[in-house]
């Protein structure tokens, strides 16, 4: 099927989607502040960034043994860390949240205020870290400070939640999203007690994991939880952008080939249902029913580009949620995304949808087919 033809038959589907669909996120939390590195100040009010990550490389190895003053420009503060921004997009798109993270050492944090007022329920095990996002057109460098996170346990969810209060939160939800591994030392015993309470229900939701590059992780505990995930009793989805799935790939010793046959291959090594891989110009899947490519709709300038992983993994979520199929949630994916680094906002359905008919009609790009 060309990409033209995925890309109506998702308008068709969203375009029916009805009811809401709820998620068990977590379990993250982090205080945003999206940044520019100034190239060369114009005026007190204007100046000029930094565009590219290798400019900024190149111009941090030029003083190497030297020293350098680099000016950075705080644009924005917002809620950030995998979970809140992917489980805000989800509520942008009508769904429900149940949110366990990093959201408020004593009581919530005011970043994220808003964001626990419009979840079904929001528990927080600790504060949030804080990330110093430095934006470029090509991407991002994210400097995270975490050391509180080491809060976020079982030990300390239990302490505010019950096994039984847990089990009936798990119900009725449709999926468990487990993001930021590899920030959060101690979410395999999160994972491991959750499938254990997932193996117990009649109506067992599905389980998406995130790893977020977790390059600075031992391949002994990165292998560890690929097992976890794969062992879950229920359907199971890892999603990565491509530096994480160049990881992984090593990891398990497979040869990379291109993308699709690259979330084959992990698919294959380690026994998890979904492999999802969306670099920045697109996505591949790897499933059961069909492996494939979709491309999206690029932004060569984007807006924002810290949090649009997120957006994709949302959008893609809660198509899948609804019973799209494997390159109509790719789609759902990579539109939500590419709404999101445009505008620096989540869409909401009817937002997406209008995104999805202009790129349909031509604008902005055109999908191949």
């Amino acid at each position: 099927m060309d990409q033209k033809q995925i890309l109506r038959n998702t308008i068709e589907r969203l375009s029916g989607t009805t009811g809401k669909k709820h998620v068990v996120a977590g379990f993250d939390g982090f205080v945003d502040e999206i940044i520019h590195v100034v190239d060369k100040r114009l005026t007190t009010g204007e100046y000029q960034r930094i565009k590219k990550i290798t400019a900024f490389s190149e111009r941090i190895a030029l003083v190497a043994g030297l020293s350098a003053n680099i000016e950075l420009v705080p644009v924005q503060t917002k809620l950030g860390g995998n979970g809140p921004i992917m489980a805000n997009a989800i509520i942008a798109q009508g769904g429900e949240v149940s949110y366990i993270g990093a959201i408020g050492k004593d009581g919530i944090h005011p970043v994220f205020r808003q964001f626990a007022d419009t979840c079904r329920e929001a528990v927080s095990l600790t504060g949030p870290g804080h990330t110093d996002a430095l934006e470029f057109y090509d991407g991002k460098i994210m400097l995270g400070k975490m050391n509180n996170l080491v809060e976020v346990s079982m030990e300390n969810l239990l302490k505010i939640k019950t096994e039984k209060e847990l089990a009936h939160m798990l119900s009725d939800a449709g999926m468990v999203a487990f993001t930021n591994w590899t920030m959060l030392s101690n979410l395999n015993g999160i994972i491991e007690a959750f499938g254990k309470l997932i193996g117990r229900l009649e109506s067992k939701p599905m389980v998406f994991v995130d790893l977020a590059d977790p390059g600075k992780r031992t391949d002994e505990d990165i292998a560890l939880v690929l097992e976890l995930i794969a062992g879950m009793p229920c359907e199971t989805i890892l999603g990565m952008n491509m530096n994480e799935s160049s990881i992984i790939a090593r990891v398990l010793a497979t040869e990379e080939g291109d993308v699709v046959e690259r979330a084959r291959k992990i698919r294959e090594k380690t026994g998890i249902g979904t492999v999802v891989i969306h670099p920045v110009k697109g996505a591949a899947i790897a499933h059961a029913d069909e492996s494939l490519w979709v491309e999206g709709p690029y932004a060569s300038r984007p807006k924002l580009t810290t949090g649009a992983g997120d957006n994709f993994n949302a959008g893609f979520c809660t198509a899948l949620m609804g019973g799209f199929s494997p390159g109509e949630s790719l789609m759902a994916g990579v539109c939500t995304s590419g709404y999101y680094v445009r505008y620096a906002a989540s869409p909401t359905r009817n937002e997406l949808l209008g995104f999805m008919q202009q790129w349909l009609q031509g604008s902005p790009g055109t999908p191949e087919g």
